[in-house]
């Protein structure tokens, strides 16, 4: 309920007031009543009303002074004035108070319910407005660490950085790319393949790589983590435009050197690491990347080098094929965010990829499936789990002997990944829950406006793409379909309150275009307007 304060000295105004005006039907309640401005300031001071009614000319404190008061304390609450028609000419000083409405005395009961009408559609249009920024606010917050991953990562593909989300979000955590070099490095690190090898091993050595490269990007300007996968790291180095490209280059071989030096120091491990192209521009980071994944391919004809640029491959005769770590990052994507016919779909994808070409052999396959399962090892490891917490008893020695064939190795991939997808559904849905939750109440209150969920996506700084993916997943059915159905259950009331001709309703519910409507309409409950409700 809406909390009112009437304030006037003439006690059969107030009662007149309190006893005649329909205030359940409007949703307001008079909370307190008081015959002067001071009174009337406590009054408010103490019930902190969203509605006040009250007269100018008035003893001890008049209506103006004590709304001077009012908003001097920063209170934006919404005021009526009712008042006798001599003093009108203060309606100006109203104005400057930000006065909701100026009521003559006598006013008929009409005028009173009508304007009391009005402004508490408008304090409750507002308090709407207000939980909604509040809990989007929230929503950011909760979301900002994957809003901050989805950025960095998608400046890896190309034509992201032309897209609202990525000028949104840059501009919000006051990220500034502009007048910038970009070269992407990527650094790749190895443990010895034995019999013991465990899942959860490589899980903790990832952890402690990103860890150390968090800590030397964080102290080192132009320098951010775009992607951490299994054993393959990726950031982006940004240097300013003015600094010559050879001494970009230096700079950008002296930050890999570091890199390179401290997981050597700390862990021990065998590492790699390429340098893509310096871009000029943020549109050519994807191009960058995709240099320095060829570059490491390279790898193994360079076992003398530890850090490849581009000069150190231009005599070899022999291309190295290219290991498909993406295809491996989408599947398990699709099995982090718990999507079962995604995964299935992004199985078949790379099996048939593995079809073109020359076959692998059964040793590439089993390095192919090592590499999945430190991914996917990596991933759980960032939720708290391990494979052995779901596949109890694993053992990736017995995993790979198992694999002789495109159609094993496929085979093994379902097995493997699709029971774990469940899980993560569960656990996805808990966690997406509070995003849905405000979607769906957003649609549910905005249903008559252009809410796509590029605009959704917009205000909870996410990408459209992952909050189409949360939101089928949440509620079984995708954004457009729920949509529609909510529009059309406007649309199905609004007749049958028989006050609104068809076209009128198409607009109040949001379709501009009446004979799109109406297809929607015949599709969704099998009549067509016109033959609804009669």
């Amino acid at each position: 309920m809406i909390k009112a304060v009437i304030i006037d000295d003439d006690i059969t105004t107030i009662q007149g007031l309190t006893r005649n005006v329909r205030w359940n039907e409007f949703g307001i309640e008079v909370v307190a009543t008081a015959r002067n401005g001071r009174d009337g300031l406590e009054k408010i001071r103490v019930h902190r009303p969203e509605l006040i009614l009250t007269d100018i000319f008035m003893p001890v404190m008049d209506g103006i002074e004590m709304l001077k008061a009012v908003r001097e304390n920063g209170n934006m609450v919404e005021v009526i004035i009712l008042s006798g028609y001599e003093d009108f000419k203060y309606a100006q000083s109203a104005v400057k108070l930000k006065v909701n409405d100026y009521l003559s005395k006598p006013a008929t009961l009409d005028e009173i319910e009508r304007v009391l009408q009005e402004t508490a559609l408008k304090i409750e249009k507002r308090a709407a407005s207000e939980r909604e920024d509040k809990e989007l606010r929230e929503l950011l917050e909760y979301n900002l660490p994957i809003t901050r991953k989805q950025m960095f990562k998608g400046l890896l593909e190309p034509e992201f950085c032309h897209t609202p989300f990525y000028r949104k979000v840059s501009e919000y955590l006051k990220i500034d790319l502009s007048g910038q070099y970009f070269t992407v490095l990527l650094i790749e690190f190895f443990m010895n393949r034995e019999r013991s090898f465990k899942p959860s091993d490589v899980s903790l050595f990832a952890y402690a790589i990103s860890n150390i490269v968090d800590e030397l990007s964080q102290s080192k300007k132009g320098v951010y983590v775009a992607d951490i996968q299994r054993n393959l790291i990726t950031v982006i180095v940004s240097t300013p435009s003015h600094v010559k490209k050879d001494h970009v280059k230096l700079q950008v071989k002296e930050i890999a050197h570091e890199f390179l030096e401290k997981i050597q120091k700390y862990l021990k491990l065998q590492v790699w690491a390429s340098v893509g192209f310096i871009g000029d521009h943020i549109s050519d980071i994807p191009k960058s990347y995709s240099a320095a994944v060829d570059l490491l391919a390279e790898r193994e004809e360079m076992r003398n080098k530890q850090l490849i640029v581009a000069e150190d491959v231009k005599d070899l005769s022999k291309t190295v094929t290219r290991r498909p770590m993406e295809s491996y990052q989408v599947i398990i994507d699709a099995v982090i965010s718990g999507q079962e016919d995604l995964v299935e779909e992004r199985i078949t994808e790379l099996t048939k990829s593995l079809h073109k070409g020359d076959v692998p052999s059964i040793s590439v396959l089993r390095e192919f499936s090592v590499d999945i399962v430190g991914i996917l090892a990596l991933a759980l490891y960032d939720h708290g789990l391990q494979i052995e917490d779901i596949h109890a008893g694993f053992n990736m020695y017995k995993e790979l002997e198992l694999l002789y064939s495109i159609p094993d190795f496929a085979a093994w991939l379902r097995e493997l990944l699709l029971p774990i997808c469940e899980v993560m559904n569960r656990r996805s849905s808990q966690k997406h829950r509070k995003t849905i939750d405000f979607i769906m109440r957003y649609v549910q209150d905005h249903y008559a406006e252009d809410i796509t969920l590029d605009v959704l996506a917009d205000k909870v700084y996410l990408t459209r793409n992952y909050l189409s993916q949360i939101f089928k997943q949440e509620t079984g059915e995708n954004y457009n379909s729920y949509m529609t159905r909510i529009r059309m259950g406007k649309a199905k009331e609004l007749m049958l309150s028989g006050n609104y001709k068809i076209f009128e309703i198409s607009e109040l519910v949001g379709y501009k275009n009446h004979a799109y409507f109406s297809q929607l309409f015949k599709k969704h409950t099998g009549l067509n307007p016109s033959e609804f409700n009669h």
